[in-house]
């Protein structure tokens, strides 16, 4: 490129074949003008040096203008390509007063020029520190840039969509797109280019627009679903992955969800799920994420799983990588929550996996995989998550102290739906050498959300109904007693009851009857019988507690 420059330059300062830019008479005015003479030397000079890491001294800067502002073409060329050149080693953040005169050059009408001037830009924003996005927007780059995305030159819609591309990682650049209209030719570009390096430098545009929400709308108005949805069935990776991940923005918003799933023609769920099966793991990473949020619809749940998404999650669940799994646990939870699902997802062959999956080293799917059980398991089928290892594992993460807060929001969810069953309660007294219900008390003393409180209290609850060894509740006492008295300081009537019922029940062992009345419980239960904002059944249970202690 610097010989290039450097051509140019012996040309405009040796030959004569230029035309000149004003005719007086019979004679020609100079080729060039002492001042742009001098800045074609300077230049000259400069690159010579071939320095690892430009910098444009004001000197330089102030002959890069002189060939930029300059009306012979050629010197326009000769400050796009010097541009172009130190773009691609500079390091130091360029400035406004850098970047006017390269905006100038985006201006110009000649394709060369902008080729290079293109080129600058895009070296700029994409290679140079995060601070020359802003000031190339603060210059007032877009515009232009904008503009040249209707070029029918290839490099420049090429090196203008780069542009844009890194400009739309800036906020405000994103919306400013969008409300000057930018999307319309970047989706012309993504649709039509012949070019792959265009179709990929404006799907990446037009992906970097939809992370603003209120940019989704005008995009969709635009026709950009339609185009993402087309795109999928391109053969290169990239922009397979780009639309796919394009789609998963847009759906996030319900209406978008809406219009596709009932794009019927196009069938934009059947097209995700075939790229489950791409040879490309972040293409099958994206598409997994796309179905996720396309899943929080019901409609659309049970669309996904009518077209055979299940076995290729599975699939993936057990061969995919890291960001895959999460994101293919992800997408099996919103589908667990369609009751119409269950049956596909209640099938011996999908049930083996929760297991593995509540085991695995990623919180993430842990947390997935514990939803996806909360979600489908109820009274009657517990016993088939027995069967399958699945309560086992779920108490792992119980007596697992290294577990996340959501970890065992999930996890106490699930379980205590499951203890509702008789047979489930057996189980949990005989798991983990014992270290189910002494585990479950710590975790509801040492843990402040109220759900996992809540949670623990309730499977604690129905061990109790069951039936508990009087040595095992005496060293819990005080862990008993600890989170029962927060569980009545939340004020939240359910909680408030189920410590009513946990009191009652505990109220049959000595140990804990000793040691009850020297708490603060008794003073905080009576009060309850005269607390006129809560339910007359839960006052009634209250005065039950106070009875039943007083008795004992």
């Amino acid at each position: 490129m610097m010989e290039a420059f450097m051509e140019y330059c012996a040309c405009c300062l040796c030959c004569g074949c230029y035309p000149a830019r004003q005719y007086r008479g019979d004679l020609y005015e100079p080729l060039l003008l002492d001042n742009e003479r001098e800045a074609v030397n300077r230049l000259l000079r400069f690159l010579e040096q071939k320095e690892e890491k430009p910098l444009l001294t004001d000197e330089r800067l102030h002959a890069l203008c002189t060939l930029s502002y300059s009306d012979n073409v050629e010197l326009q060329r000769s400050a796009a390509l010097c541009f172009s050149e130190i773009s691609s080693r500079m390091l130091a953040p360029v400035s406004v007063n850098v970047m006017e005169p390269l905006v100038a050059l985006l201006e110009s009408e000649d394709t060369q020029v902008q080729r290079h001037a293109t080129l600058a830009v895009n070296n700029f924003t994409l290679h140079g520190p995060e601070s020359n996005i802003r000031t190339t927007l603060q210059s007032g780059a877009l515009y232009p840039l904008l503009t040249l995305l209707n070029s029918p030159d290839t490099e420049v819609q090429c090196n203008a969509c780069g542009c844009i591309t890194s400009l739309a990682t800036n906020a405000r650049a994103k919306r400013e797109i969008v409300v000057k209209r930018g999307a319309r030719p970047l989706l012309r570009l993504a649709a039509d280019a012949v070019d792959p390096r265009v179709q990929r430098n404006a799907v990446g545009a037009l992906l970097n627009l939809t992370h603003l929400e209120t940019n989704r709308s005008d995009l969709a108005r635009e026709g950009a679903i339609k185009v993402f949805n087309d795109l999928l069935l391109d053969d290169d990776t990239e922009i397979q992955y780009y639309c796919a991940a394009a789609l998963s923005n847009m759906a996030v918003d319900t209406e978008h969800r809406r219009i596709m799933g009932s794009l019927w023609e196009r069938n934009i769920p059947g097209r995700l799920i075939a790229l489950l099966s791409s040879m490309a793991d972040k293409v099958k990473c994206q598409a997994c994420l796309a179905l996720r949020n396309l899943a929080s619809d019901e409609t659309n749940q049970r669309l996904i799983v009518r077209q055979g998404a299940l076995p290729k999650l599975y699939h993936l669940l057990k061969t995919g990588s890291k960001d895959t799994q999460v994101a293919a646990a992800a997408c099996v939870r919103n589908l667990s929550i369609c009751k119409a699902n269950q049956p596909e997802l209640l099938q011996d062959w999908f049930l083996a996996i929760l297991p593995r999956m509540l085991s695995d080293k990623s919180t993430a799917v842990r947390c997935h995989a514990a939803g996806t059980v909360r979600n489908l398991v109820d009274t009657e089928n517990a016993e088939a998550f027995v069967q399958a290892g699945i309560l086992d594992a779920l108490t792992g993460n119980l007596v697992d102290s290294s577990s996340s807060v959501e970890l065992q929001s999930e996890v106490t969810a699930a379980v205590a739906i499951m203890a509702n069953k008789e047979s489930v309660r057996d189980h949990l007294h005989e798991t983990k050498e014992g270290r189910v219900f002494p585990n479950l008390v710590s975790v509801a003393t040492n843990c402040e959300n109220l759900n996992v409180q809540y949670n623990c209290a309730s499977i604690i609850g129905q061990l109790l109904v069951t039936g508990i060894e009087a040595e095992t509740i005496g060293p819990n006492v005080p862990g008993l007693l600890c989170y029962l008295e927060r569980l009545l300081n939340s004020g939240d009537a359910n909680s408030i009851q189920i410590t009513l019922w946990t009191l009652l029940l505990l109220a049959k062992y000595d140990n804990f009857q000793r040691v009850y009345p020297s708490s603060a419980l008794p003073q905080k239960v009576e009060g309850l019988t005269m607390w006129a904002n809560l339910p007359a059944n839960i006052q009634d249970m209250a005065q039950s507690v106070v009875n039943k202690y007083a008795t004992s």
